[in-house]
């Protein structure tokens, strides 16, 4: 693999040296690691049980990554573009999205001036990618991220994805998207025998028949003039008819609504958003942390999750304070089971955040932040404190 990834490499830089005047091909990347600490409590059986983690976390702001990306142009406003993008833990070098070569990202696409971009391949929703300015911390900083309340804001991809999305207009600028097969593992709950500890279906594969296939839908709309933003996103999928009984119907879905206001001094953010009939992949505790957490989760880090009647409304409010060369970041989340799953074994997870983050230049920064969360994962008396400091440089 490291043979064959050098190989790709110098194969880009030679074909970068003889790339036309109007064509481009960037190698960039990011690296991001530090020191954390996370601590984590659940009742278990009527005993309070307790786990701690101490040591270097990698990719907390940032998921670390390198990547190419390339443009060319083809005229009359139309061009061709590629983005291939492999995430890696620089702790210990492994590459992470279950160890693809090109796990972030693998696109080509066209975009035209009048018209917009269709994009083909390994992509991130539009739910993830119009909520990116909505969160203060960028959807990064573990459990401080907005996608550990609304899951498909997580930064989620899905593989074999074809996404159109027009070009701006006046500020608007509206995007659909389709995947055939989104390489997402999966758990079908209340599925004929299958349950919860049970029935985790792994569909990394491309299967022949397309409904054997794990299946997604996105659909977005983002507003962006001046000093305001607001977007709109909705996410829904389609499981595999091939497991036994098929997928719990109905199928799971999100949408959210959110935006932000930039006063110069202080943008201020909200968002609210609805989760049906199951869960999206969601932040685990101790984000960027070696090794398993003790807090389990049914229903966040474990990918996708259908469950018919599984319901919860989620909540934000952010605030980001920019100062001379650093800036403040705060946000209050809040996920509340609804319908059937509102029980006594469940409550309303609220995650408070804080964040400081210290620019020595364009490139590189220094982050310090700390998240407590009450109720992690709606998981009644479960709780996750995360303190850490990180180093982050881009290239």
């Amino acid at each position: 693999m490291k043979k064959l990834l050098l190989i790709v490499l110098v194969y880009c830089v030679l074909v970068m040296s003889g790339a036309r005047a109007q064509d481009s091909v960037t190698l960039y990347g990011l690296i991001d690691l530090g020191l954390q600490y996370n601590e984590t409590q659940q009742d278990i059986l009527g005993q309070r049980q307790r786990g701690a983690f101490y040591g270097m976390a990698g990719g907390v702001q940032s998921g670390s990554r390198f990547g190419l990306r390339g443009i060319s142009d083809l005229g009359g406003g139309t061009k061709v573009l590629f983005v291939l993008e492999n995430g890696f833990d620089p702790g210990n070098g492994t590459a992470s999205q279950d160890s693809r070569l090109f796990g972030r990202q693998s696109i080509i696409g066209l975009s035209n001036s009048e018209l917009g971009r269709v994009d083909f391949g390994r992509q991130i929703n539009l739910a993830s990618q119009y909520f990116l300015s909505v969160d203060p911390f960028g959807e990064g900083f573990g459990q401080a991220n907005m996608g550990a309340s609304f899951g498909s804001a997580n930064t989620l991809r899905y593989s074999n994805m074809v996404l159109l999305q027009s070009r701006s207009v006046g500020g608007l600028t509206v995007g659909a998207g389709y995947s055939f097969a989104t390489g997402l593992s999966s758990i079908y709950a209340d599925n004929g025998s299958c349950k919860v500890t049970g029935c985790n279906i792994s569909q990394y594969a491309y299967q022949y028949e397309p409904a054997n296939n794990l299946r997604a839908l996105t659909l977005g709309l983002k507003y962006q003039q001046g000093p305001l933003l607001l977007s709109a996103a909705y996410d829904q999928l389609s499981g595999p008819a091939n497991i036994q009984n098929g997928p719990p119907s109905p199928n799971p879905t999100a949408w959210l609504l959110g935006g932000a206001y930039d006063f110069s001094t202080v943008t201020l953010s909200a968002a609210y958003g609805q989760t049906r009939n199951g869960s999206f992949v969601g932040q685990p505790p101790g984000t960027g942390a070696y090794g398993a957490a003790l807090l389990a989760s049914t229903t966040l880090g474990a990918d996708l999750l259908f469950a018919s009647g599984l319901a919860y409304d989620s909540y934000l409010l952010g605030i980001s304070i920019p100062m001379q060369g650093a800036s403040l970041l705060a946000s209050w989340q809040m996920m509340r089971p609804v319908g059937d799953f509102a029980s006594a074994d469940a409550a309303n997870q609220v995650i408070y955040s804080a964040g400081y983050v210290y620019n020595f230049s364009k490139r590189t920064n220094l982050y310090t932040y700390v998240s407590y969360a009450n109720n992690f994962a709606k998981v009644n008396t479960a709780l996750s404190m995360m303190v850490g400091v990180g180093l982050r440089h881009q290239f």
